[in-house]
C-alpha cells in the first residue's frame, strides 16, 4: 500500500509539472501569454533591433523674462501691475526687470528604418518612421501672469522664440547620423525622416518582418515594444487593450520617455513569428498644478512680500508609467504610402526597393 501511495504521488508531481508548462497550440491568432521561445527567438529580436535607431531632436530658444513692479506709487501691493505704454509688455516693469537667455533641450525617442538605398559615392540614403511630436515644438511660446483666482491675465511674463533646431539619429555604434524631416502628420502623430549615412559608417538594416493587422488584435494579446528610454536600447512587453478608435490601441507596459516612435510587434503562434502592429506613441500623461516663484530668483533667495505676490500656478504634464498608446499599423502604412512624392524627390526608387514593396508600393 505504501508503494502504491508513492507511485500516485510521483504521478501527480509529474502531471503537475507538465501542466505548468505553456505549450503553444497553433491557431493562427496572436498570442495571449508570454510566447514560447525557440532557438531562433534571439535572432528575431536582433532583426528588430538592427532596424531601430535612436532619434535626438534639439530645439534652441531665445527667452525674454519680465519681472513687473507689483506696487503702486504709494508702495501698496497690487494684484496686477499698473499699465505702462512704454513697457514692452504694456505693464510697469521692476528695475532691471528684463532678462534674456538662450537655452535648449533634447527630445529622445526611436525611429524604425523602412528603406535604404545608395544615393551618391559618399552617402547612403535611409528612410525612417517616427512620431511627429518627437521632432516638433511651437515656434513661439508665451507665458502670462495669473490672477489670484488662477486665471490667465494679459500680463506677459516670458516669451520664448525658437531660433534653431538640430535633428540626428544614432546607430548601434553610437555614431551620429544627420537627418531631416520629409513629411509630418500631426494628427496621426507620424513623421518621415531622411538619413544621410556615410558609406564607412554602420548602416541600419530596413525593417523586413511581416506587417500585421491591428484589426486582428484582441483584448489581452501580448506585444513587445523596442525603444530608447534613458537613451539606451531597451525592450519591454505588455498586454493589449482595445480602444473605440480602431486606429490605435493601448498597451499595459513600462512605457517611458524614449519609447515614442518604437516598433510594436505581436507574436502569432510563438516566437519568432513577429508581426509589426504599430508604432508606440508614448505614455499616458497626467496634469499637475505647481506653485512656481519668479524665474529670475536665485536658489536660496528669501521670498519677500513682493516676490510672494509673483508666485504663479503652472500646469505640468507628468508621464504616468504603465500604459502606452500605439498608432495602429494601418495608419502607419497609409502614411508611408501617401509619402510617395517625398520619397521620389529624395532619391528613393520605390519601384525597385524590396522592403518598400512589403508596405504595398
Amino acid at each position: 500500500m505504501q508503494n502504491l501511495y508513492r507511485l500516485i504521488t510521483i504521478a501527480l508531481l509529474c502531471f503537475g509539472g507538465c501542466a505548468a508548462q505553456y505549450v503553444l497550440a497553433p491557431d493562427g491568432e496572436y498570442d495571449y501569454r508570454v510566447p514560447v521561445g525557440r532557438g531562433d527567438a534571439q535572432a528575431g529580436f536582433e532583426t528588430l533591433f538592427i532596424s531601430t535607431v535612436k532619434v535626438v531632436w534639439t530645439p534652441q530658444y531665445a527667452n525674454v523674462f519680465y519681472t513687473h513692479n507689483m506696487r503702486n506709487d504709494r508702495g501698496f501691493l497690487l494684484p496686477l501691475p499698473l499699465t505702462d505704454e512704454t513697457s514692452p509688455t504694456g505693464y510697469r516693469l521692476a528695475r532691471d526687470g528684463i532678462r534674456e537667455t538662450v537655452d535648449s533641450y533634447s527630445k529622445v525617442g526611436t525611429a524604425l528604418v523602412v528603406a535604404r538605398q545608395i544615393a551618391t559615392n559618399q552617402y547612403n540614403v535611409a528612410i525612417a518612421l517616427t512620431n511627429a511630436h518627437l521632432v516638433t515644438a511651437p515656434d513661439t511660446i508665451r507665458y502670462f501672469m495669473r490672477d489670484v483666482r488662477g486665471l490667465e491675465t494679459k500680463v506677459l511674463e516670458r516669451i520664448s522664440i525658437k531660433i534653431s533646431s538640430a535633428l540626428h539619429v544614432v546607430n548601434r555604434d553610437g555614431e551620429s547620423i544627420s537627418a531631416k524631416i520629409l513629411r509630418l502628420d500631426p494628427e496621426a502623430d507620424l513623421s518621415l525622416l531622411k538619413l544621410n549615412i556615410p558609406h564607412l559608417m554602420r548602416k541600419p538594416v530596413p525593417f523586413f518582418m511581416r506587417l500585421g493587422k491591428t484589426s486582428d488584435l484582441q483584448w489581452g494579446n501580448f506585444v513587445y515594444i523596442a525603444g530608447h528610454p534613458k537613451s539606451k536600447m531597451r525592450l519591454t512587453a505588455g498586454t493589449v487593450s482595445l480602444d473605440e478608435d480602431p486606429d490605435r490601441f493601448f498597451v499595459d507596459a513600462a512605457i517611458r520617455a524614449g519609447y515614442s516612435g518604437g516598433p510594436v510587434v505581436a507574436v502569432r503562434d510563438g516566437l519568432p513569428n513577429f508581426e509589426l502592429v504599430g508604432l508606440c506613441r508614448g505614455a499616458i500623461t497626467e496634469t499637475f498644478r505647481l506653485l512656481v516663484p519668479n524665474r529670475m530668483l536665485n536658489e536660496g533667495a528669501v521670498l519677500s512680500p513682493d516676490l510672494l505676490s509673483q508666485i504663479s500656478v503652472e500646469e505640468r504634464e507628468v508621464v504616468e508609467p504603465g500604459l502606452g498608446i500605439v498608432v495602429g499599423i494601418e495608419v502607419v502604412k497609409r502614411f508611408l504610402l501617401d509619402s510617395r512624392d517625398q520619397l521620389r524627390k529624395n532619391g528613393v526608387d520605390i519601384k525597385t526597393d524590396a522592403t518598400l514593396r512589403m508596405w504595398g508600393f
